[in-house]
């Protein structure tokens, strides 16, 4: 029954304007989609709209900034409306590749300052879009930063913080581990496949309501990442599970006895002078969706970017350790990596974020759908870049992974 009102809950928050998060404009009501349900929402073309509307669409919490200051993003003498790169063999326009790579907004700071600033769709420079998996690299700098203070114990098991999930395959591991998503966890992640854990997950906390979802299934993170079992051939070598951050999540939630949310705010969003909030989605049990649940502006996203680029630095002060971003910047190639790279590249996976394994050193956030932030420290860069793929890995043959890393590699090289 509880999970039948939580499901009404978010269909009437869907339907009604206003019943979750603030009321939109009339200009935006425009905007909103006819076709509009819970199991079509993070698909195109609806998701166009609602990444960018999430809090008119799922319970959220909010980040709140500091509304005393923020981070000051100039804008550049070499600041360009438009400029074209080499892309899918020929010449683009990035308003052309924007078009048909479902680009919503492109930012790229050099040397602390801005020099693209793209929105399109209904993305505006003060409107928050869903972020999906880079929120994972956002709650790895806040697990960071809590280590620092002795408040978490990286080298500690999972069920030392949470006893609930001590029968879970989670149980045994490091938070370390989890971190590098080298647990023996067997938690499982194909977008296609609307069996696995993943999509179950959706079901679990209210993201969907699809026939594929079991009845009685466990309602909340709360109840569904006990269920989660252990495949000790997994432990120690990276393969890349959501449920290893909504794990974090509850660990630095348990530890702290603050929401996820708050904690954010706390060590991350205010200290680092973001200049809007920002909000993160909850299931019914008020658990944050670490693991892709977080949206916020393109330029907060850049703020972020940079933090990692300074050395955990902002207005001069320490945000986030320097040796935790040191440690992330720092890595040598995985030697299981599980996925194509480039000759010569050696990548790796620590502390919820993705090392590029070039000669530059980058460290990049990536979620689905098309959203990405790229630290290029050889350069001085920043890029990010919020998308609405209509499949969560894109189709692969005019858009997805490889076209928008062909299209970052482009942007570098003439940024650069």
């Amino acid at each position: 029954m509880q999970n039948i009102i939580y499901k009404a809950v978010i269909v009437l928050a869907i339907l009604i304007t206003g019943v979750i998060g603030p009321s939109i404009s009339n200009a935006e009501e425009s905007g909103r989609p006819t076709n509009l349900t819970l199991e079509s929402f993070q698909f195109g073309p609806v998701n166009r709209w609602t990444f960018s509307h999430m809090r008119e669409m799922i319970p959220t919490a909010n980040i709140p900034r500091d509304t005393n200051r923020f981070l000051m993003l100039n804008n550049s003498d070499d600041l360009v409306a438009d400029f074209s790169v080499e892309f899918q063999g020929r010449t683009q326009s990035i308003d052309e590749i924007a078009a048909h790579q479902f680009i919503d907004g492109l930012l790229i700071i050099k040397d602390g300052e801005i020099v693209v600033e793209n929105y399109y769709g209904h993305l505006t420079q003060d409107r928050p879009h869903l972020m999906n998996s880079v929120s994972k690299s956002i709650v790895g700098l806040v697990a960071g930063k809590l280590a620092a203070q002795g408040i978490v114990d990286l080298d500690k098991p999972v069920s030392h913080y949470v006893p609930a999930l001590a029968k879970s395959g989670y149980a045994p591991d490091s938070l370390q581990t989890v971190l590098d998503m080298r647990d023996g966890s067997d938690y499982t992640e194909i977008y296609s496949d609307f069996t696995t854990t993943f999509r179950l997950q959706d079901c679990a906390i209210g993201w969907t309501d699809a026939d594929y979802c079991p009845k009685n299934g466990p309602i909340g993170l709360y109840e569904f990442l006990p269920t989660v079992g252990r495949d000790k051939s997994k432990l120690g070598i990276f393969s890349y599970r959501s449920g290893s951050t909504n794990v974090i999540g509850w660990v630095l939630e348990a530890a702290t006895k603050q929401s996820l949310a708050e904690l954010i705010s706390e060590h991350v969003w205010q200290p680092m002078g973001a200049e809007f909030d920002a909000n993160i989605t909850v299931d019914e049990g008020g658990l944050a969706l670490a693991d892709h649940g977080i949206s916020a502006t393109l330029r907060d996203l850049g703020r972020i970017g940079l933090l990692a680029l300074n050395d955990g630095k902002a207005f001069g002060n320490e945000v986030i350790p320097t040796a935790f971003i040191q440690d992330i910047l720092g890595q040598q190639g995985d030697p299981t990596w599980p996925y194509p790279a480039p000759n010569g590249y050696m990548p790796y996976y620590r502390s919820f974020w993705w090392g590029e394994g070039n000669p530059g050193g980058d460290i990049s956030g990536y979620g689905i759908h098309g959203q990405f932030v790229r630290v290029v420290p050889e350069a001085g860069l920043v890029i990010t870049m919020y998308s609405t793929w209509p499949r969560a890995d894109g189709n692969g043959e005019t858009h997805g992974w490889g076209h928008s890393a062909e299209l970052m590699d482009a942007m570098i090289a003439k940024f650069r």
